[in-house]
């Protein structure tokens, strides 16, 4: 019975732990389509500059930031991430975007569409940067959205876009939701019925 319930909770936590790692992209470079620093190499990030963009600069005056992408307006970035989906069960990625955001003119609204994924919930922002006051009015702002990926082998295509007035993004990166101790444990009480079942069977093999 002891092993039965071992392999229910073994078979629980692979169910419900996503497989893949953390990715981020710092743009340290203007490279197009961009690599990640952090995470999957064969990640990759494409992206589209629309009108009255400058594309990646290397800039200065808005805070610590040293590398960013201007999309001009209406551009996009299209993530393709292999492995982001597990061919086996759902799980929950976060999508994290910093951006410009000031009083007049980038006000952070973009449009997101990921393939095979619903969105939970909404929107919650976190401030990463408010730089001198002497400096660039406005602050570097950090959007994050959950994603319920579903089941699938193939990669996942995240692509976001820009507003008419424009947008500047310093970083992105997706991470995933790891659950609950709870529902891990959960997941493995389901399980145990059928380690209990296995178990009978064996017994009534060993008498016979």
């Amino acid at each position: 019975m002891l092993k039965s319930l071992i392999a229910s909770i073994a078979v629980a936590l692979a169910a419900a732990t996503p497989a893949f790692a953390s990715i981020e992209w710092q743009f340290t470079t203007a490279d197009n389509p961009a690599t990640p620093e952090i995470g999957d190499p064969s990640a990759t990030a494409s992206i589209t500059v629309g009108d009255f963009g400058t594309g990646w600069q290397d800039i200065s005056g808005l805070g610590s930031a040293t590398g960013c992408w201007d999309l001009g307006m209406n551009g996009s970035v299209t993530l393709t991430i292999p492995n982001l989906a597990s061919p086996i069960s759902a799980h929950n990625a976060t999508l994290s975007i910093v951006q410009w955001v000031d009083d007049f003119l980038f006000t952070g609204s973009l449009l997101y569409s990921v393939s095979g994924a619903t969105q939970v919930g909404g929107t919650t922002t976190h401030l990463i940067e408010h730089p001198d006051p002497a400096g660039a009015p406005g602050e570097w702002v950090q959007y994050d959205t959950v994603w319920n990926l579903l089941a699938s082998a193939s990669p996942t295509t995240i692509t976001i876009n820009g507003p008419v007035d424009g947008a500047i993004f310093d970083r992105i990166s997706v991470v995933p939701v790891v659950p609950e101790p709870t529902t891990i444990i959960a997941g493995a009480l389901l399980l145990l019925p059928f380690g209990a079942s296995t178990l009978r069977v064996l017994r009534r093999n060993r008498i016979s």
